[in-house]
């Protein structure tokens, strides 16, 4: 780890909010994974401080941002948010990058009386040791008893995620067979979702061994998605062709979304989950989407479901998770110190060795 570092211009204001502080886990231009530190902020009234003991990082969107071939497009092109469109142009970020927004901590330095020291809190903060929060939002995030740090990382955001895209099947799937394409973390969790909302079976599609093996666990119905076989086609001969009223794509491969769309009855829903990076390869508009009128909806996050907002997809992950209905900290993870989180990044290049990477602040793995 580098000690303490000038701040940069692009981590200025992060750091002045008191967001970042201590260990923090950065992104350099040149693609390289730094374990740096910062000078925490001074604590402003109304705030509490929440030292970091677990971070994970996400194997999709935190991955676009990694190596010098990194995708994402606030990268390469500027969001113009009143019009809410990307333009050509200075990038909307600049590194270093400090993301993340799977995290769970424990509140070390109060200035809100409400809120004691000791108090377990989720969050969707970055990967950094230490960061703030206003009180009335760290009571209204604390982790619940029932629930480990590894659930807590996954109360913010990733829950949510998979909360909020089940929605999108405006409860379709209920009694009825549903595909999830992807047995990744957002596809595992999302397949548990859709089976606590009524669907049955569910079955989980993927290219990895070692996924599908997780999937089974779980109690799925798995499809190797390399078999030469047509695995739209066998689906829809045991269930009819009208027998799957929505299928979730959650691994952005778009020639996965084509396969969707080719699984689901005519008028059928396919809910796009995954991030699509690039062009889009495989995906044949002019087949079974033009003539069964597939809907294809965006169950992304930035995308919030008209009937859910934050609170209740957070509070809908909290209680599947309590309930037992959804496995969330026990899905397998390399655990590995804030020191070390460039392996980590590196790791996530092996999807078949490593699911998902979580990080420790506390000299622990």
């Amino acid at each position: 780890m580098r000690a303490t570092k000038p701040v940069p211009d692009a981590l200025r204001g992060p750091i002045e909010r008191g967001e970042i502080g201590g260990r923090t886990v950065q992104l350099t231009k040149t693609g390289e994974v730094e374990c740096v530190r910062y000078d925490p902020a001074p604590l402003a009234d109304g705030h509490v401080r929440i030292r970091t003991v677990r971070s994970a990082i996400s194997s999709g969107t935190e991955m676009t941002f990694y190596g010098r071939g990194a995708t994402n497009v606030y990268l390469h092109k500027r969001w113009n948010e009143e019009l809410r469109i990307f333009e050509p142009g200075e990038a909307s970020m600049a590194h270093p990058l400090v993301i993340g927004y799977r995290a769970a901590g424990e509140v070390v330095e109060t200035r809100a009386p409400e809120v004691p020291i000791g108090t377990r809190v989720y969050g969707s903060w970055r990967h950094t040791e230490l960061t703030s929060l206003p009180g009335e939002v760290a009571l209204a995030q604390r982790l619940p008893d029932g629930l480990t740090w590894d659930d807590g990382v996954d109360i913010a955001q990733m829950g949510p995620i998979c909360v909020n895209a089940a929605a999108f099947g405006e409860g379709e799937h209920a009694g009825k067979a549903a595909v999830v394409f992807g047995a990744g973390v957002v596809g595992l969790l999302t397949a548990q979702i859709v089976r606590a909302t009524g669907a049955d079976p569910v079955h989980v599609v993927d290219r990895l061994p070692q996924r599908l093996e997780i999937a089974s666990s779980l109690g799925f119905e798995t499809v190797d998605a390399t078999s030469t076989d047509d695995v739209a086609a066998n689906l829809k001969r045991r269930h009819g062709a009208e027998g799957i009223p929505v299928a979730w794509e959650c691994t952005g491969s778009t020639r996965a979304l084509h396969e969707a769309i080719r699984v689901v009855r005519r008028r059928g829903a396919v809910v796009a989950v995954g991030f699509y990076q690039g062009e889009a390869s495989g995906l044949v508009l002019g087949d079974e989407f033009h003539h069964n009128g597939i809907r294809i909806l965006c169950g992304q996050i930035g995308n919030v479901h008209p009937g859910q907002t934050w609170r209740s997809l957070r509070s809908g992950t909290i209680g599947m998770g309590l309930a037992g209905q959804v496995v969330l900290g026990g899905l397998p993870r390399l655990t590995l110190p804030v020191e070390e989180a460039a392996r980590g990044f590196a790791a996530l290049q092996q999807p078949g060795g490593v699911l998902q990477v979580a990080l420790t602040y506390d000299g622990t793995a």
